[in-house]
């Protein structure tokens, strides 16, 4: 009889938390399921702990590797995963008892190829709670369905609950048969690429309505990335994949918008660049490298925004100044912070 689910976590500096994450797992009303723990070579205690629950828990296996990343991490679990589903999880984040249960049970009543559940969400940093919006069209989806309305909501960025793949299950054939894996030399938007990707080949999508998945914004946050400098070359990538996706699929009506969600992307960004720690002459580097780049000017003109103050923004760049891009957004952040310190009073 086949292990029916493979459960990955990549394991890195999260001490603090993956007991409770692993006893999530181990207290599961599901029962045949493996736990891949891959311990991607983190400094601190996090191997040993593993190497416990191992040595207590017969369903553990615990992997060793150099330190590559969470992609590489996920893919040594695939690589080893020996279960029909396949599934990943978070090492700071923990799941209801009855997750697999209900996944699993919608999967076999229902021949679906992936999964979902929404999240919750708790926000420490801001105290807050929220559950991430599921399909609100119908719970499940065919193939003509997941072409025609899912992967454009995916492309819209609609729905997080779609993006991310540590609250689903999926069957494990569909990563063998199309050698599917993250993509190592990516360091944002792996989950939502690879999820992309596997919906262009299943055939049947179904949605639950009860959030088991349980994630939590911690300040530093075990997974969450640092300031890259070449943050911009992922939002060009980011298009101009979405726009292959467009293409071949014949999406007209989301090709306008992922050109001004990559407008506003980099504008963003180019405002945090403004506000790192980075050197003011590698600030201007940054700048001034977007802005004479020939896909952003070519979507400055062709863009139109509500906001006076992104409007704004756009005109500073068509006049390739980064010295006043620099200056009003700082501006910005001074008028921000002054408005703070007068209602605080």
């Amino acid at each position: 009889m086949s292990l029916k689910i493979s459960i990955i976590v990549p394991v890195y500096k999260v001490e603090p938390y993956i007991h409770k994450c692993v006893d999530s797992i181990l207290a599961q009303t599901f029962k045949d399921f493996e736990l891949i723990l891959v311990d991607d070579g983190s400094p601190d205690n996090c191997g040993q702990i593993c190497d416990e629950y191992a040595q207590k828990d017969s369903r553990v296996k615990v992997i060793h590797k150099e330190n590559g990343g969470v992609s590489s991490a996920r893919n040594v679990g695939i690589d080893t995963a020996l279960g029909e589903y396949i599934t990943f999880i978070d090492p700071d984040d923990i799941i209801e008892q009855n997750m697999y249960q209900v996944l699993f049970e919608h999967a076999i009543k229902y021949s679906a190829d992936i999964v979902v559940c929404p999240i919750r969400s708790f926000n420490e940093v801001e105290g807050t709670i929220s559950i991430s919006t599921v399909w609100l069209e119908g719970n499940i989806l065919d193939k003509k369905n997941i072409e025609e309305k899912i992967i454009p909501s995916i492309l819209r960025k609609k729905y997080y609950s779609i993006l991310s793949v540590v609250n689903k299950l999926y069957q494990k054939k569909f990563f063998d048969q199309y050698e599917l894996r993250f993509d190592e030399n990516k360091n944002h938007g792996e989950d939502a690429r690879l999820n992309l990707i596997l919906l262009t080949h299943i055939n049947r999508l179904v949605f639950v309505k009860e959030p088991l998945y349980n994630y939590f914004i911690r300040k530093g946050n075990s997974l969450t990335r640092k300031f890259r400098e070449d943050y911009y070359d992922y939002i060009l990538d980011n298009k101009n994949f979405g726009l292959s996706l467009c293409d071949k699929y014949n999406i007209v009506n989301v090709v306008d918008n992922l050109n001004s969600e990559f407008i506003i992307t980099t504008l963003n960004f180019m405002q945090d660049i403004v506000n790192s720690n980075l050197s003011q002459s590698k600030k201007d580097d940054l700048l001034i490298k977007i802005i004479n780049d020939n896909e952003f000017k070519k979507h400055l003109t062709s863009s139109n925004f509500p906001s006076i103050y992104y409007r704004f923004l756009i005109s500073i760049c068509k006049f390739k100044s980064e010295k006043l891009f620099t200056g009003v957004v700082k501006l910005k952040v001074s008028i921000k912070n002054l408005c703070k310190g007068i209602v605080l009073k």
